[in-house]
């Protein structure tokens, strides 16, 4: 493989799980509900990591007319299309449909483990780097903003703040990032601080 700029980014990429690595094996992370009857539904997203000029990841703030996590920031990916090849085939063409980065620009170097939502999605996140930075363009129905936050930050531990959180009488653990531009919280901020975790 070929080497990537910085310690921090080296250490992550050797610490994902192949591309090829069977998705039932992953481990998964974040919300439990109580019973036997939860059923996620398939999901992935990209983590598109461009590495020129300056390395920083891709993040989204989606859209105010969405039905779910309206304005949130978020990383670019969706759920699971009947017949396509989950999670590498998911991430990449949402990727491409909401931030318009082709899956031939994306370098996919691997997968971390996964991350259940409480809107009910097990979401696959797919580290991909992007060697020069492309010409983002946003899905209007999808997608209010695009922006980039430095891969040093994001990589950093000390970004990240662990929150308690009660609700309905059961707490739950809840993510959140230092961000100069838009508040990252909830499965975003743990997917990336589990990148910084791996990173470290």
């Amino acid at each position: 493989m070929k080497a990537e700029p910085g310690t921090g980014l080296s250490r992550l990429v050797s610490a994902l799980h192949a591309a090829d690595f069977p998705v039932e094996d992953l481990a998964v992370d974040g919300y439990r509900p109580v019973g036997d009857a939860w059923r996620p539904r398939p999901a992935a997203v990209l983590v598109p990591i461009v590495l020129q000029p300056e390395p920083a990841v891709v993040l989204t703030v989606r859209s105010d007319a969405l039905h779910s996590h309206a304005g949130q920031v978020a990383l670019p990916g969706g759920g699971r299309s009947a017949g396509e090849a989950f999670p590498l085939g998911t991430a990449l063409r949402e990727a491409s449909e909401e931030i318009g980065i082709a899956p031939g620009e994306v370098r996919v170097v691997g997968m971390t483990r996964c991350f259940d939502t409480i809107s009910a999605y097990r979401i696959v996140p797919v580290v991909g780097l992007i060697d020069i930075a492309p010409q983002l363009t946003a899905c209007p129905n999808e997608v209010r903003t695009i922006f980039l936050v430095p891969l040093r930050r994001v990589l950093d531990p000390s970004s990240y703040c662990r929150h308690d959180v009660r609700h309905r009488a059961r707490h739950y653990e809840l993510w959140s990032m230092r961000s100069e531009c838009w508040p990252v919280w909830g499965a975003t901020a743990a997917i990336l601080a589990h990148l910084a975790e791996l990173a470290n």
